[in-house]
């Protein structure tokens, strides 16, 4: 065998063992993946104070004194 030979041999080899480490990566991140899943969790519903507005209020009513949002200009 000349050197080419063992080059060759040799590469395989590394070849080989780098498909063999990936393969085994793969295959221990999903397993882990796996273990790490729980059952899914019930939706939990907002506190009162995080919706966006008290039950029976309206946010488009806006009081007589308020500022409006639209501005006319004077020019118009």
């Amino acid at each position: 065998m000349n050197a080419a030979d063992v080059m060759a041999i040799v590469l395989f080899l590394f070849f080989l063992v780098g498909v063999a480490v990936g393969v085994l990566v793969v295959f221990a991140m999903s397993a882990r993946r796996a273990h790490k899943a729980g059952p899914p969790l019930p939706p939990v519903a907002p506190r009162p104070s995080a919706w966006p507005s008290r039950p029976g209020h309206d946010p488009d009513d806006r009081e007589p004194n308020e500022p409006s949002w639209w501005h006319v200009r004077d020019d118009d």
